[in-house]
């Protein structure tokens, strides 16, 4: 489906929308400068756990608390995750909500990134270990969307996991459906998790694979990301959509990136999480792969790529080249005729920007 244009007016809007934040936040850091901005020479390790325009919440190393800190303009896009590097004000005033400023960027271990209205690539989480792919019957389960996460993850070096939630709404028949469709992924040694939000199916499962791990959840809007994070923390109490039933598609209920921490929970008194965190970050409908070269879709195909070793010519385009190794692979019935499928339509979708 092609995607919606944005109009004139719209643009504009949304243009002097950006420019009323920005100058919002120049007004704050001219606020600091006025009144001769003083830090104390102690510098302090932090992460970043929520962002909110001008200011971020860094959560301290070494203390565990919670400070407010403002951004130096000359560091770069500060997300939820990151690892900073801040100063204490010395001369604060009591009612002034900031206490901080943020000093310097640490190197990203890994980042998941994505555009913004005019195509850019922006941050929206940093040093991710793994990415939880969220699915559910309702919406429909897209395989073609789950390989693009796939995709990304991959060729971002974050381990992707599968989950398929609402599983409590399956009959058995919808059941063994799923099951057969989703065999393709366990098949090539993706984990898969079944869980439902509402039943507390899996939730064990889940957590055991969340221990140790900075997440994040990705999926369609409706499939139950919010819920599931709710089912966990019930603390957070983030806002949860439903499925339209006009349009089968979820809407969106998060719009601001937060870190959670799932530090000491015993949950239902059978299993106990020492350590593991979560990044809430804004929902997409729709993963664009962008900024990348269609030569490299093929390293996010795992079992794919493993098969082009066996290519007679090096510039392969896998579609009816002699002896090529991922064909001759799909005539063994090695690899999934729906993989290679949707590694063409990536390509041409890369082909096409």
């Amino acid at each position: 489906m092609a995607k919606r244009k944005l109009s004139r007016r719209q643009q504009w809007r949304i243009q002097k929308i950006q420019d009323e934040r920005l100058a919002r936040a120049n007004n704050k850091h001219k606020k600091l400068t006025k009144n001769e901005l003083q830090l104390d020479e102690t510098h302090h390790q932090g992460t970043i756990v929520s962002h909110f325009g001008a200011t971020l919440d860094v959560e301290d190393k070494a203390t565990h608390q919670i400070i407010r800190c403002a951004l130096r303009q000359n560091i770069d896009t500060i997300v939820c995750g990151d690892q900073i590097v801040w100063q204490k004000l010395s001369n604060i005033a009591d009612d002034e909500q900031i206490q901080g400023v943020i000093t310097a960027l640490e190197t990203r271990k890994t980042v998941l990134a994505r555009p913004d209205f005019t195509g850019q690539m922006k941050p929206v989480a940093a040093n991710i270990d793994q990415i939880l792919i969220v699915t559910s019957p309702v919406p429909e389960l897209n395989e073609g969307l789950v390989d693009r996460y796939l995709v990304a993850a991959e060729l971002s070096h974050i381990h992707p996991v599968l989950v398929l939630n609402k599983v409590d709404t399956l009959s058995d028949e919808q059941k063994k459906s799923l099951d057969e469709r989703l065999q393709t992924y366990v098949d090539i040694g993706y984990p898969i998790i079944y869980t439902s939000a509402k039943s507390q199916h899996g939730m064990d499962t889940l957590l055991e694979q969340l221990e140790g791990q900075v997440s994040v959840f990705v999926g369609q809007s409706g499939v139950g990301k919010s819920s599931l994070i709710n089912a966990l923390l019930p603390e957070a109490n983030i806002k949860e959509g439903e499925v339209s039933l006009a349009t089968n598609k979820g809407t969106h209920t998060t719009s601001v990136s937060r870190l959670y921490h799932l530090k000491n929970l015993d949950h239902n008194e059978r299993i106990s999480i020492k350590d593991a965190s979560l990044i809430d970050s804004p929902g997409v409908r729709e993963f664009g792969l962008w900024d990348i070269h269609k030569e490299d879709v093929i390293y996010g195909f795992i079992e794919l790529h493993e098969q082009t070793q066996y290519c007679q010519f090096r510039d392969c385009k896998h579609l009816n080249e002699p002896n090529c190794g991922l064909l001759k692979a799909l005539d063994d019935n090695r690899i999934s005729e729906h993989r290679l499928d949707s590694y063409h339509r990536i390509v041409d979708s890369v082909d096409a920007k």
